[in-house]
């Protein structure tokens, strides 16, 4: 049975693309991997660390990159729901040079490319913005059409997930104006959802631990940081 959402476009690649591609795309796609997403948001985390120290900042991650982290596994929590909720089957497994199982929409790398190289270009401070967008827009491009390539989604699934991951970012900035704690307490919602809607497989454990992992994790570093901002004043005071 044809999808309503398959406009041909996957058959065409499968059919009409070299073998020497499939490799190069199953690479390609893994910068919208899990692993990948996890590993720079934690790289982010780090560096703005090391910012933090070295202009000697009392905050141990700055409020802008809290926001970010928070904003993302939101994110990437409501892609599982969304993907959970609207159990939309793959292409068939003869269009898929590598087997993939699970649901087909949204397309969980391109929407986690999205959310991820998407926050950084709007909320990172690494070169310039144009810079930062054209990078992230290449990134996305190029995980989207990966998974054409494999088999796995269809053309709608990937347009569509990459409309839902820039929609996400822009509610979420104007509706949580760059706020830590309400972009991690919003993640922290959504990983309870993700859990309830799943049905606590794994991967919605992995998001709800994630998410209130995330939030709880800033919430006992700003607890410390306060507490030890408050007895260097009360020492200095004593002198």
């Amino acid at each position: 049975m044809t999808s309503l959402r398959d406009v041909g476009v996957t058959r065409l690649l499968r059919e009409s693309a070299p073998e020497w591609l499939v490799p190069l795309a199953d690479a390609v796609t893994l910068l919208g991997d899990l692993a990948v997403i996890v590993g720079g948001l934690a790289v982010a985390v780090l560096v703005d660390i090391r910012r933090g120290r070295r202009d000697s900042r009392e905050r141990l991650v700055s409020d802008r990159t809290a926001f970010l982290v928070g904003v993302v596994l939101g994110g990437l929590a409501f892609t599982l729901i969304l993907k959970t909720v609207v159990a939309a089957d793959r292409p068939p497994t003869e269009l898929q040079a590598i087997g993939r199982h699970g649901h087909g929409f949204p397309s969980g790398h391109t929407m986690a490319a999205a959310l991820l190289w998407g926050a950084l270009a709007i909320w990172g401070r690494t070169g310039s913005r144009r810079m930062r967008l054209l990078v992230a827009s290449t990134i996305v491009g190029l995980v989207a059409v990966s998974r054409l390539v494999l088999g796995v989604h269809y053309l709608a699934d990937v347009v569509a997930s990459v409309a839902i991951a820039v929609g996400f970012l822009v509610v979420a900035g104007v509706t949580l104006a760059g706020e830590p704690r309400r972009a991690l307490g919003t993640a922290a919602v959504l990983g309870v959802a993700a859990l309830i809607v799943t049905g606590g497989n794994v991967d919605g454990v992995v998001a709800f631990g994630g998410c209130l992992g995330a939030a709880a994790g800033w919430w006992l570093s700003r607890i410390g940081t306060d507490r030890l901002v408050r007895r260097v004043y009360r020492q200095a005071a004593d002198r």
